[in-house]
């Protein structure tokens, strides 16, 4: 058998890879998170759990941790919607490329044979349309690109690095509230408006996938057979208004949902771009050049990582209806 490890094994991720990988009885599972330790009950005690701050730790301490290990799974770092304090390029830098590289070095030293990152699909929409200039003007998408740039250079010598870039990802993990539920609050207080043209017609949307197909992918990207790549993942491509109308039946409650121009969108962001400013913070994605990826089709087509990644079907939509019933007047 091999022996895996998770870096964010209680985060959504990392909590499909741990169900995905010892349902294939093929390999020991450890995984490495942040605390607090979940309650009783919640941990899958066929796997080993370590708790604590991997990026505290001195290099001697973490190859010790990982000799014996096969793979390395990083479902860890900072996602998009975190507000840092200014500036926020170098904050993303720090906390999603530096550890990411820091770690497939001393993965390698331990005897690591291959190093799994879990990034985002802004990369692949940053090397789509050029013309945005995406890593430019948005902290995190410059980040999430230089953090899947920076592994794929460390590819050699022993160690096989992949990236996989996630669309949006929908599950639950048993005791912990969903990361949607600031999406819930801000639907209900209608700052989800729906971008409409000048037809009147709604534009805009997105790839989902699960949780349990990111785990599925996760098991595929360990086979020695895979090399060292990006893999551009999803499965399902919901435009906004339906998304928007998936959650809010979901939640059960009579939400507005207000259509909105174009020009009355980017001033409701620059309101916001200025709110930060006062703040003396800035978003990982700039909210008034992010109003142009709102009116795109943000769509995938995953047919290259569905051959190789074998993952399989899902329904995501009962996912997404799942996710945002479990968000009740309580959790929010």
């Amino acid at each position: 058998m091999k022996s895996v490890f998770i870096l964010g094994g209680t985060g959504l991720i990392g909590h499909a890879a741990i169900s995905a990988f010892l349902a294939t009885e093929d390999y020991h599972v450890t995984t490495f998170s942040l605390p607090p330790v979940p309650e009783v009950g919640v941990l899958d005690l066929r796997a080993r759990h370590h708790f604590g701050n991997i990026n505290e730790m001195s290099d001697a301490e973490i190859v010790k941790l990982l000799k014996g290990q096969d793979i390395f799974i990083f479902a860890g770092g900072v996602n998009s919607h975190f507000m840092p304090k200014k500036p926020a390029k170098e904050f993303f830098f720090q906390v999603n490329v530096e550890p990411v590289v820091h770690l497939a070095q001393l993965a390698r030293q331990a005897g690591v044979s291959k190093f799994i990152l879990c990034t985002s699909f802004y990369n692949y929409f940053h090397a789509l349309w050029p013309e945005l200039q995406l890593t430019g003007i948005h902290p995190y998408i410059y980040a999430s690109v230089e953090q899947e740039m920076r592994l794929l250079n460390e590819n050699g010598n022993g160690l096989t690095t992949i990236a996989l870039r996630l669309p949006y990802v929908v599950g639950l993990v048993p005791n912990r509230v969903s990361a949607w539920v600031n999406y819930a609050r801000r639907l209900h207080k209608a700052e989800f408006p729906l971008y409409v043209n000048h037809h009147n017609e709604a534009t805009g949307g997105s790839c989902y996938m699960t949780a349990k197909q990111v785990g599925q992918a996760l098991v595929g990207a360990a086979d020695d057979a895979v090399i060292s790549k990006s893999y551009t993942l999803g499965w399902s491509n919901i435009s906004n208004e339906s998304f928007l109308m998936h959650a809010s039946k979901a939640l059960g409650a009579d939400i507005q949902i207000k259509p909105m121009t174009f020009r009355e969108l980017q001033a409701k962001a620059r309101k916001e771009a200025h709110e930060n400013e006062l703040a003396g913070k800035e978003a990982g994605l700039e909210p008034v050049a992010y109003t142009e990826l709102l009116t795109r089709a943000l769509y995938i087509d995953p047919i290259e990582a569905l051959d190789v990644l074998d993952y399989h079907a899902d329904n995501v939509e009962q996912e997404i209806h799942n996710v945002f019933a479990s968000l009740d007047n309580k959790k929010r």
